[in-house]
């Protein structure tokens, strides 16, 4: 007898969705690789936004994902912080349910008008890599 599918599952059934998810993932995995790099380098989100030369409140639409974040974007985050950021490709096939940096998580992402709740994954041997420049 087959398990029943997670609502996760469903929602990645089909090729539209899994593109969604796979935007989604990856934003969430950028946003999160920068809030660790800043508490790795104990940088404040003032401290950050005086380096980028833009404000406070703009250091913290990136890091909740309101704003739209850009590989140019990041990529001026991460020198602000004086790191590099090092990216992989891995196949989705490789991955149980998406590759999620980090551990464990709960999402929640809004796109348009719909909401995605994602169910935990776990996925120990994926790691996001962040080198110092």
């Amino acid at each position: 007898m087959t398990q029943p599918r997670s609502t996760f599952e469903q929602f990645i059934g089909t090729p539209g969705n899994q593109r969604i998810y796979e935007q989604e993932r990856l934003l969430v995995e950028a946003t999160e690789l920068v809030s660790s790099v800043m508490d790795t380098t104990k940088t404040k989100r003032g401290e950050l936004a005086q380096r980028l030369g833009r404000s406070k409140a703009y250091v913290t639409q990136i890091l909740r994902g309101n704003r739209n974040l850009t590989l140019k974007t990041f990529a001026d985050v991460c020198w602000a912080l004086n790191y590099r950021v090092v990216l992989q490709a891995q196949p989705l096939s490789a991955t149980e349910c998406g590759a999620v940096a980090f551990g464990v998580w709960d999402l929640t992402q809004r796109s348009g008008n719909s909401t995605v709740n994602a169910e935990t994954c776990r996925q120990d041997h994926y790691q996001v890599m962040a080198e110092a420049a």
